[in-house]
């Protein structure tokens, strides 16, 4: 069941994506790096704490457009009637 799937690591792109995912799911978690009561200021105006989730979705965007140009193509059972017509 999974080996077919989309997630197993049967590459080294497939792989270091899903560890990527994976580093997300943790990093997610800002007070194990420390920013959850943080007073630091970045650029005279900018919280630590919202620059690091600025960055996380920065890098999360960056993950999702890989993930849509590893992605196979949908067999055309799964075509949608509507464009055929």
């Amino acid at each position: 069941m999974l080996k077919g799937s989309f997630w197993y690591p049967n590459s080294w792109k497939h792989a270091a994506l899903f560890a990527a995912v994976c580093a997300m799911v943790v990093l997610h978690q800002s007070e194990l790096v420390g920013l959850y009561d943080s007073t630091t200021i970045l650029f005279g105006w900018l919280p630590a704490q919202i620059a690091y989730d600025m960055a996380f979705n920065v890098v999360g965007f960056g993950i999702l457009i890989v993930m849509y140009y590893l992605a196979p193509t949908a067999p055309e059972r799964y075509e949608s009637e509507g464009e055929s017509q």
